[in-house]
Order: C-alpha cells, then sequence, then structure tokens
C-alpha cells in the first residue's frame, strides 16, 4: 500500500513541537549517541497502535505530552498520536492535506481521541477491508470465538528493524518472538499479499456449510434404507396373508412389483380387493397357515440346536477357567532330596533310587512347563459364543413374526366363527399392507435426491470460485519472485566470500531464510557467521519483500514503510558511545581504538557508503519502474558518506543531522 510518512514528532510538556520531517525514498537521520535517533522507530510503532509504550526512558519520556505521527495512505492524509498518560486511547484525526504548522498541542483535541481497539480497526481500514477471516465455521465453533482478524499491528513486522534485530541472526522478524503474533502474521500473508479477499472466507465457510449438508443428507438416505428395507420385510407376510383370506391361489401382483412401485401397487390392488372377488371354496388360507406352522417348526428347531451351542460352548469356557485356575495352583519341586541306599550286609552304597527321582523331576518339570506354555482356547470360544448368541436373537426374531402370523390367521378365524364377514378380515388386513405402503413411500429418497443434487451444483460452483484464488500456487509464486530479488540485491552487498555468490532463499509458508550451497545444503542465518552476514541478510529480505510489495500496487495491504535502525553498528560498535562534534572526529577516535589486527576504519566506512549507495540506488530504481518507492528511514551515526550513484549524502539527512542538538533538546 502507497505510504508515505510526513512528519514523525513530540509535542512537549509546554506545548513545543520537535518534528522530524521525512520525503519519498531514502531518508537518513544521523547523529551521535542519545539524541533520540533510536526513539523515531518506538514513537512510530507505539502511534502505530502499540499497546506497550518502549520508547526509551529519558529525557524524551520525561517531557513528552504528545507523541505524533503524519502520514499519507494513497494520498490520505491522516494524523495519528499517542498520550503517554492515556494509554488506552490513541488519537487519530483526518485531513485534506498535511501542513505542519497545524500541528499544535491544541490540535489534539481529546474528541479525536477513541479506545485503542477502536482505533486500531479504523486505521486498519485505510489499508485492508476485512471482517472475517475464518475458513471453518466448525473451527470457530469449537474455538468458542472468530478468528483473529488481521491487524495493523501485524504490518510492523514488515516495517520495523529495530537496533537490536537488524543484525540478529536468531530472528529476522519484529514481533515473532511470540509465537501467537508470529501465526497470525504467517496465516494473514495471504490476505497482505491480496491472494484472497473478505469473499475467500465466505466462499470457504459455505463450501463447509454444503459439504455438511450433503453428509447430513446422505446419512439421512442410509437411515431411509435401514428404515424402508425393514418395513419391506413386513410386507411379504402381508400380502401373502391378504392374497389368502381373498382366495387367490395365484399372486395378482407379485412382492417385486409392490416394492418397486408402492402407490401404484396401492391402485391395483384397490381395483382387485372386492368383496366380488373373493373365493370362499379356495383352500388357499388353509395352505398358507399350515406352511407357515412348517416354517414355524423348522425355526424352532433350529433355535433349539443354536441354543444348544450356546450352552456347550458356555460350559467349555467354564470347564478351561478352572483349568487355569489349577495350573497356576500347580507348582513343580525346586528341589529333590533323596538319600544314598547302602546295602545292609556289604555296606555297598547304590544311587538307583536318585537317578529315578532326578528322572521324575525332570518329567514333571517338562510337563509343568507344557501346561504354562499351553495356549488359552478361552478367546475362540468366546467369539463363537458371540456369533451363536447372534444368531439366536435372528432366528427368535423371525420365530416371533412367524409366530404373530399364524396367531393373526387363528385370530381371523375366530372372528369368522363368530360371524363376522370374511370380507372385515379382508380390509382390516388391506388396511394394514397400506399403512407399510405409505410407509415405505414416506422414506422415498427423491427429495433428498434433488437436496443433494442442487448442493452438488453450488459446491461445483463455489469450488469453481475457490480454484481462481488458489492461494498455494499465489504463495509459491510470492516466494520465488523473493527470491529472485534477493540474488540481485544481495549480489551488490559484502557478504563473506565462502557465501559468493548469494543464493538466498526465503518461504512465505515458513518464513524461513536460507543460503543455498551449490551442494544444495541449506545454511540458516542462525549458522551463517558474521555480523555482517546478518546485516546483509536482514536488508537483502527487506528490500526484496518491499519490491514485490510494489509491484503488487494496491493490491497488497502492507505500507511501503521501512525503518532500519543503526544498520552499520556491525562496523561500528564503539559508536552507541558516540559523544563526537562530527562524524569525522568519532572516526578518528574509532581508528585509535582499534588493534592492528582489525580491520582499517576506512575499509569499514566503504562498506557503510556502499550499503547507503544499494539503498538510494534501490529507491530510484524503484520510483522509476514503479511509480513510488518504499519509503525507506534509517536511523545511524554516519554521516558525510559519498555514494556510488552521485546522490548528495546531504540531501538525504535533509536536515536531521544530530550532532549539536537531539530530538528534544534539555529543557532548564
Amino acid at each position: 500500500m502507497k505510504t508515505l510518512i510526513h512528519e514523525i514528532g513530540v509535542i512537549d510538556k509546554q506545548g513545543n513541537k520537535h518534528p522530524v520531517n521525512f520525503k519519498k525514498g531514502l531518508n537518513v537521520v544521523t547523529g551521535k549517541s542519545s539524541t533520540g535517533k533510536s526513539a523515531l522507530i518506538e514513537i512510530f510503532d507505539y502511534c502505530f497502535g502499540s499497546s506497550e509504550n518502549t520508547i526509551p526512558k529519558g529525557i524524551i519520556t520525561k517531557n513528552a505530552a504528545i507523541y505524533y505521527v503524519a502520514l499519507a495512505v494513497n494520498e490520505q492524509n491522516i494524523v495519528i498520536g499517542r498520550d503517554p498518560d492515556i494509554a488506552s486511547k490513541a488519537f487519530f484525526r483526518r485531513v485534506e492535506s498535511f501542513n505542519t504548522d497545524d500541528i499544535t498541542r491544541d490540535y489534539f483535541n481529546s474528541s479525536y481521541f477513541r479506545p485503542l481497539a477502536e482505533f486500531k480497526k479504523h486505521l486498519q481500514g485505510f489499508f485492508l477491508d476485512m471482517d472475517d477471516v475464518d475458513e471453518s465455521l466448525e473451527a470457530r465453533t469449537i474455538r468458542g470465538r472468530k478468528a483473529a482478524t488481521p491487524s495493523i499491528r501485524s504490518f510492523s513486522s514488515f516495517m520495523l528493524q529495530h537496533q537490536n534485530l537488524v543484525a540478529n541472526k536468531h530472528a529476522l522478524f519484529y514481533r515473532f518472538d511470540e509465537k501467537e503474533k508470529r501465526d497470525q502474521v504467517v496465516d494473514h500473508t495471504k490476505i497482505f499479499l491480496g491472494l484472497v479477499n473478505q469473499k475467500f472466507f465466505h466462499l470457504s465457510q459455505e463450501k463447509e456449510r454444503l459439504t455438511a449438508d450433503i453428509k447430513r443428507f446422505e446419512r439421512l438416505k442410509e437411515t431411509n434404507k435401514r428404515t424402508s428395507e425393514s418395513y419391506k420385510q413386513n410386507v411379504g407376510p402381508v400380502l401373502s396373508q391378504l392374497y389368502a383370506l381373498m382366495g387367490f391361489k395365484d399372486e395378482q401382483l407379485s412382492l417385486e412389483k409392490v416394492l418397486r412401485h408402492p402407490q401404484d401397487a396401492k391402485d391395483h390392488l384397490d381395483k382387485i380387493i372386492v368383496p366380488e372377488k373373493i373365493n370362499h371354496n379356495s383352500d388357499t388360507a388353509t395352505q398358507h397357515y399350515n406352511k407357515l406352522k412348517l416354517s414355524r417348526n423348522h425355526k424352532t428347531a433350529e433355535l433349539r440346536k443354536l441354543q444348544r451351542q450356546s450352552a456347550s460352548i458356555k460350559k467349555h469356557i467354564q470347564e478351561e477357567e478352572r483349568f487355569v485356575d489349577n495350573i497356576k495352583q500347580f507348582s513343580s519341586p525346586k528341589h529333590v532330596h533323596i538319600s544314598t541306599s547302602v546295602c545292609p550286609f556289604c555296606h555297598t552304597e547304590k544311587d538307583t533310587l536318585l537317578k529315578s527321582a532326578e528322572k521324575l523331576q525332570q518329567a514333571i518339570t517338562k510337563v509343568s512347563g507344557n501346561l504354562a506354555q499351553a495356549r488359552p482356547m478361552k478367546a475362540k470360544f468366546e467369539s463363537s459364543l458371540v456369533n451363536v448368541t447372534r444368531n439366536i436373537e435372528i432366528v427368535s426374531r423371525a420365530l416371533a413374526e412367524l409366530n404373530q402370523q399364524i396367531i393373526d390367521i387363528e385370530k381371523t378365524e375366530k372372528q369368522l366363527a363368530e360371524q363376522k364377514s370374511l370380507y372385515e378380515s379382508v380390509i382390516i388386513q388391506k388396511a394394514k399392507l397400506f399403512a407399510l405402503l405409505d410407509t415405505i413411500n414416506m422414506a422415498n429418497d427423491i427429495e433428498l435426491d434433488r437436496e443433494i443434487k442442487d448442493i452438488n451444483k453450488k459446491l461445483k460452483d463455489i469450488n469453481k470460485a475457490l480454484a481462481q484464488y488458489d492461494v498455494q500456487k499465489g504463495l509459491e509464486i510470492a516466494s520465488a519472485k523473493i527470491n529472485e530479488y534477493m540474488a540481485e540485491i544481495g549480489s551488490h552487498f559484502e557478504f563473506e566470500a565462502s557465501y559468493k555468490p548469494i543464493n538466498l532463499h526465503f518461504s512465505f509458508e515458513t518464513f524461513d531464510l536460507y543460503h543455498m550451497k551449490p551442494d544444495s545444503e541449506r545454511i540458516y542465518l542462525r549458522s551463517m557467521g558474521s555480523g555482517a552476514n546478518w546485516l546483509y541478510c536482514h536488508v537483502t529480505l527487506f528490500l526484496a519483500l518491499h519490491k514485490y510489495f510494489a509491484e503488487l500496487g494496491e493490491k497488497c495491504s502492507i505500507p511501503s514503510i521501512l525503518f532500519f535502525d543503526q544498520p552499520t553498528q556491525v562496523y561500528f560498535p564503539n559508536f552507541n558511545r558516540d559523544n563526537a562534534v562530527t562524524f569525522e572526529d568519532q572516526k578518528k577516535l574509532e581508528a585509535v581504538q582499534r588493534a592492528n589486527t582489525e580491520r582499517s576504519v576506512d575499509e569499514d566506512v566503504k562498506a557503510v557508503e556502499n550499503l547507503f549507495s544499494q539503498l538510494s540506488i534501490y529507491c530510484d530504481e524503484l520510483e522509476k519502474n514503479n511509480g513510488f518507492s518504499p519509503q525507506i528511514i534509517v536511523t545511524d551515526h554516519a554521516d558525510n558518506l559519498t555514494l556510488s550513484n552521485g546522490i548528495s549524502f546531504d540531501s538525504l539527512v535533509n536536515k536531521n543531522r544530530w550532532r549539536t542538538r537531539g530530538l528534544i533538546e534539555p529543557i532548564s
């Protein structure tokens, strides 16, 4: 997202304003230690919605009444700010055009302060419009709340390289030390890169809902099928009884046809089940009755056989349990004590009895071992018992059904004997049959099939729409672009010889960075020696990221702002105590402090000049190619550098040189 910081500033408690102005492209704030350079990145972060005030304690925090940032987002000008005494609120004011003279203490009227959470949502609206990022409503139900929506705080990870991060070998991104924040940034990157929008998540939710509906309807179909089968099994006996009562020798309508078209069967039966078609002389009912009794006898015999099998198996299980218990109680003698036999006449010792005893002990040991190792049969018996029990239940149900049919026939015969008409019994049986057929109709799947067909059509359209996003492929393409840009950008930096040519790889799926050696070995950042290597990995990656963001234009919601705080500290570590009046004086002091074995200050200055030259060239090229470039703000000690592209370093500093002053002068 095309974003430009106009001004970062502080209003002190006396109402005085301390602004720092910026322009597009590369900006440098240079100065000695303790002047407030590093406070700028912290002020921006605080005004950008951070719940924690990390502005360095000192003159600034002691005297500040208001921190503010004036910026433009796609040429819409806004001023955001924080009052350190009201941490739960933040200032937001939109303006037609920014004029630094308008910024006074009175400008920050209390009516423009709003709760921090509301402020962040409102500010987020300038970068992206996203309300619901749950792909799964089921996951939301389990979680008990909506998934965290993208926050402007996630943008900070792509914009800010603090002093303790810019050359860190253990971390690349700001806020990634907290797993939850890291996971949110990684998960929301597909949104930030414009690979998905709000419609994507609504489509994903609808897909999940419709898929669940299909599964529910399929289960209902299966239930209906089981219900229908159950009722179909009852139709045959009732239909046979109806034909028997009518005295029909042959089936008027086969069971198969009745079950296939229940409604047609009812219409047909209505025509043939009439009084005049009853055959009173037919013995069909008697034959049907005898057939049922014969079937009942067979089922009874089958049930008795199964019951005997069950009793036998149970007895075997009991016997084995008793056998196992006895084995547990059995123990063989560990020692055999047999005295030697002596002949009472010649006093000769005999060992025959001892040898026999030893053989007996060996036999006992072998038998007891075999018993102990014998495989129990209980499990097999129990499995057999389960099968037999199931068969008993099946046969019992069949027997009960046959018995009920016989009872119904006997009941009908009794009613006839009591001078009730045969047709009354026929009508009762017909009503019973029609009730069963109506139940089968109720379980008809035609309506369910239509519902499933309609849902599948909707799912096809949704899948087609979702396929247009292809997030996985989009992330792979984005990663490949970043790797391509890093190869070009990194070639201009002074990596150690063992890492040349630099071959950095980055993945938007894992957010890992590594150097790929010619033999495909991966060297991760933490394993790359030297602070310069770590610095250039950070700079190369973030320049490549913002180049890609710039190419995406308005599709990318990440602001085109990049802070580098103290990037040259790897070359001038002693500059943390830089109190010299000029940068030249500090360089001379640094040269004196260095040992003869260390690299010369001049060599390090050349490396620093190359760093700033590449930053300047980068901004110019992106401006030329895309119409705008990321706004890069570097806060550092370095000054009076000679850039290779002929750009004046002083033009980059743009009056932000703090050697004789700081962001806020000491107040007497």
